[in-house]
């Protein structure tokens, strides 16, 4: 019975922190990049939508968003990649990892700091601990003190949705933002010196920060400040 045990154990530990079983493999020409995570590629004469396996991006309306895509376009846009599927997702798009001259495109991703390992959907080892590096090394979206997680992102959207608001996260200027009780419409990050205006997800939502008005920092790349 020990034995059994152990070598259930064992299987298990092997199991855990490996890439997705892949169950077809095709190449493809990539024509177009939704964003730092989702791509659509040209197999044959058939439009193919992917989403990269084990990784979630910024979304557009984000911090970093428009840079993760950048950054995936860079590597993928107009080259011919191997897709490896391993599956299909809730909205009817390919699950694959993407290799292009020899690289991973959910691996480069992480390394630049562009996009999250997706935890609760992928056990891959190696992209938790490429994620782990960049975290360390404050590079990409890890330069912001408050990096939120586009999953997070999501369901405050969804919350939003549900409570009578349409979620979005928008440019606004001092006309138009609520003033808190010091009658000041901004946040200050005073730890990175940024401005944020009441639409933004870091307003008032930052480890350290003060109210502030629109002649104080520099203004948030998201949001306008």
């Amino acid at each position: 019975m020990r034995h059994a045990f152990t070598s259930s154990c064992l299987l298990l530990i092997a199991f855990i922190g490996t890439p997705p079983h892949v169950v077809e493999e095709f190449s493809a020409r990539v024509i177009g990049v939704t964003d730092g995570d989702t791509i659509t590629v040209l197999q044959g004469q058939t439009q193919v939508k992917v989403r990269l396996e084990g990784i979630d991006a910024p979304e557009k309306s984000q911090a970093f968003g428009s840079k993760s895509k950048a950054e995936l376009s860079s590597l993928v846009y107009s080259k011919t990649v191997t897709v490896q599927k391993t599956g299909t997702d809730n909205y009817g798009r390919t699950l694959a990892r993407i290799n292009v001259n020899g690289k991973d495109a959910a691996e480069f991703m992480l390394s630049k700091g562009m996009a999250w390992h997706y935890k609760e959907y992928s056990k891959d080892q190696t992209l938790s601990e490429m994620e782990q590096k960049a975290r360390t090394a404050k590079l990409g979206l890890w330069s912001e003190e408050n990096a939120l997680a586009p999953w997070e992102f999501r369901r405050r959207q969804k919350d939003n949705s549900r409570s009578g608001t349409d979620g979005k996260i928008v440019a606004a200027d001092a006309s138009s933002s609520p003033k808190d009780a010091t009658g000041l419409g901004y946040w200050l990050n005073t730890s990175s010196n940024t401005r944020h205006n009441a639409s933004c997800q870091y307003f008032k939502n930052t480890k350290r920060g003060r109210a502030c008005d629109k002649s104080d920092g520099k203004a948030c790349g998201t949001c306008g400040g």
